[in-house]
């Protein structure tokens, strides 16, 4: 399984990992859900170890049954599928069992797949296993994954799966299993698997924060992966906060970037042949390219 999810995963994207590998043991890994069928491929391609998934119950009874049997996915009955909820106690029982021997768990904590380009609210789901674990002896380790694609359709577009710092679960919160405790934990993971996406509208805004961050890259190179994705994090809130406080601002820059691209477009020249720090090499390549198509223009 893991060989044909990395086949899968790196003939449709162009995958960069950031961060640390997730740690050995009893551990529940929680990614957003933006790809309902390339999600489960790309933590399988990169997680480093196997992984057994949550995956909606209808799917047991598909063509991809038999698949996702042989993946060890555990059944969650969801009520929107018009299935028996109450069987939803042999989940958490199935999840408990899994991570008392140490295995790896994934579920996506929103629920739903979905294009939204931002994170949804989450279930409590992911919190209620976390701390059923942990009240029963487990030491489980939680760790927040982000998904980010540069382009969720396009073929060989560029997708960064970022796995954030493990997270324990403290004894005493685990013991108390009441809601508030539930509440608590599940306000924490939303913020570490915020703090791992892109967050941008889908229609106009990920595309202008791709194109924003390759204009700041041809100026200042990032320094690597983590880097890059905290620029087109922070490119991302400052379009949000932009839009929302001076929305003439925004539509202002808009118009100029349009402007500047097809300036560019119309020349064919790309935004590092802007650099006025040219090197005596890449003038004298431009004008050995340039000079006879000037000289049958003239």
């Amino acid at each position: 399984m893991i060989w044909l999810a990395r086949v899968i995963a790196h003939i449709f994207y162009r995958v960069d990992v950031v961060g640390g590998p997730p740690p050995d043991g009893p551990l529940l890994l929680l990614p957003n859900h933006p790809n309902a069928l390339l999600d489960p491929a790309l933590v399988i391609a990169t997680a480093r170890r196997p992984v057994r998934f949550l995956a909606k119950s209808t799917l047991f009874r598909g063509p991809l049954a038999p698949l996702i049997r042989a993946s060890g996915a555990i059944p969650v009955y969801r009520r929107q599928d018009a299935v028996d909820v109450q069987r939803n106690a042999e989940s958490f029982a199935a999840v408990d069992a899994a991570l008392a021997h140490g295995e790896a768990v994934c579920l996506f904590p929103e629920g739903i797949s979905h294009s939204s380009g931002m994170l949804e609210p989450l279930r409590t789901g992911a919190a209620r296993m976390a701390l059923s674990a942990a009240a029963a002896g487990v030491d489980v380790q939680l760790v927040a994954v982000g998904i980010n694609l540069e382009r969720k359709t396009a073929f060989r577009s560029r997708v960064t799966i970022a796995y954030g710092q493990p997270m324990t679960i403290a004894a005493a919160a685990a013991s108390t299993g009441d809601k508030g405790a539930v509440h608590a934990l599940t306000a924490e993971i939303t913020e570490r698997m915020r703090s791992l996406l892109v967050e941008a509208e889908p229609t106009q805004d990920a595309a202008l924060v791709e194109r924003l961050h390759r204009l700041l890259q041809s100026e200042r190179p990032a320094s690597g992966r983590e880097e890059a994705l905290a620029r087109r994090r922070l490119i991302a809130d400052g379009l949000q906060r932009l839009r929302k406080e001076r929305p003439e601002w925004y539509e202002e820059a808009l118009v100029q970037l349009r402007r500047y691209d097809d300036r560019l477009r119309r020349f064919g020249i790309a935004d590092a042949a802007l650099d006025w720090k040219v090197s005596h090499r890449e003038a004298s390549h431009f004008v050995i390219r340039e000079l006879p198509l000037a000289l049958v223009l003239v």
